[in-house]
């Protein structure tokens, strides 16, 4: 089976505690929905072939975002998410590592204003090139979410603490990767603290742009 025929699955990160926020910041309303959901909807909007949600130890994120869980979807708890990101992400990889598998784009549920077509964009790159992964960027700096070759596995299961992918694609010139740069900051808006949640109910769930085109 070619790269071109081969599955692009979703890791969908949504396994945060919410340390800095006080809370668990998945679950808290944004609109109609909560927060965590907005991103997972725009995953299953897009060409992903599955989305695998790694959710903590503790059932409040599963129990909030359930409802929008579809036969796309398959959910794992990572008992050892309080341990940083890169446990949550490894847990997602080793889910995914299946020989049909060509690479995962990962996803952070604190990202809701993120767009279907700019996951699409990584596949539909990924798939006409020979590259190890395609990141998103914005201000020359790149951002999830990012498409990860399954060639590259091994190296994101070497990562620890709270560094992500992002640790492994920075300044890694060794790699060939692609890099597809955005204007528009608010794509990349990401909640951590109190301040910026409430900047996202200013500016409401009509802005969230995984709806825009439902």
């Amino acid at each position: 089976m070619t790269a071109n025929h081969r599955s692009i699955v979703g890791i969908y990160l949504a396994a945060g505690r919410g340390s800095r926020m006080g809370q668990n910041k998945l679950v808290l309303p944004l609109g109609n929905h909560p927060l965590g959901s907005y991103a997972l909807r725009t995953a299953l909007h897009s060409e992903l072939d599955h989305i695998i949600v790694v959710f903590p130890d503790e059932e409040w994120t599963l129990k909030a975002l359930k409802p929008y869980f579809t036969e796309k979807i398959t959910a794992i708890q990572c008992p050892n998410s309080h341990l940083g990101l890169s446990y949550s992400l490894n847990f997602g990889i080793q889910s995914s590592h299946t020989t049909d598998v060509a690479g995962v784009v990962i996803l952070l549920a604190d990202q809701p204003f993120i767009h279907f077509e700019m996951i699409n964009s990584l596949i539909n790159i990924f798939r006409q090139e020979k590259v190890d992964y395609v990141a998103s960027s914005f201000n020359n700096i790149i951002r999830p979410p990012f498409l990860i070759g399954k060639q590259l596995f091994p190296l994101l299961q070497q990562l620890k603490g709270d560094n992500g992918a992002k640790k492994l694609l920075t300044g890694n010139s060794v790699l060939n990767g692609r890099v597809l740069p955005y204007e528009n900051e608010r794509l990349f808006f990401d909640i951590d603290t109190m301040e910026e949640y409430e900047e996202a109910l200013k500016r409401g769930e009509a802005n969230c742009i995984s709806l825009e085109r439902e």
